[in-house]
């Protein structure tokens, strides 16, 4: 979770990025909720795909998404 006045920054993209880096390969997902509209924005607008909707009536209703490619070394932004 990135805090509101931080968002838009490339905080939470930066974060994601030294996450994934232990997984070089497709093998990375989220599970969020499916009525967090921010979080499934920030996964979508990287490429993430999702391959689990909700379920009616299920509580809480979870949505999947999984990675579309780790990122290289090289794509990693440094931070001052």
């Amino acid at each position: 979770m990135v805090a509101p006045a931080a968002r838009g920054r490339g905080v939470g993209t930066g974060l994601l990025d030294v996450l994934l880096l232990p997984a070089m390969d497709d093998r990375a997902g989220a599970v969020t909720d499916h009525q967090d509209t921010a979080a499934l924005n920030f996964f979508r607008c990287r490429g993430w795909r999702q391959t689990v909707h909700p379920q009616p009536g299920a509580h809480p209703a979870q949505i999947v998404l999984l990675a579309p490619r780790p990122p290289a070394l090289s794509e990693i932004p440094v931070l001052p």
